[in-house]
């Protein structure tokens, strides 16, 4: 019989895996980004971080558990939103 890939943790399924994403990104007194890369999105434009661990998508957010201790109690643990909420107001 296969054994189970991953661990549960309150009810969750986490995998062993690696996740790069893109944060946001600001700089002073710098060149444009290449306005032709940001249209394609085929490239990270802004700081790219790996975050690597256990890994689970719930709802809109992939949680990346990088350390936890053995009563499944603590955590460190970064959480990714897969789709950015964003308001904007222009003056």
């Amino acid at each position: 019989m296969p054994k189970p890939k991953g661990i549960i943790i309150n009810g969750v399924r986490f995998r062993h895996g690696e996740v790069d994403w893109e944060d946001a990104h600001g700089v002073s007194r710098d060149k444009l980004p290449d306005f032709d890369a940001m249209r394609q999105g085929g490239q990270y434009i802004g700081s790219k971080i790996t975050s690597t661990g256990l890994i689970a998508k719930i709802g809109k957010y992939l949680l990346v558990i990088t350390e936890k201790d053995e009563a499944l109690a603590e955590f460190d643990y970064t959480l990714i939103p897969l789709r950015v909420k964003v308001q904007i107001r222009y003056n």
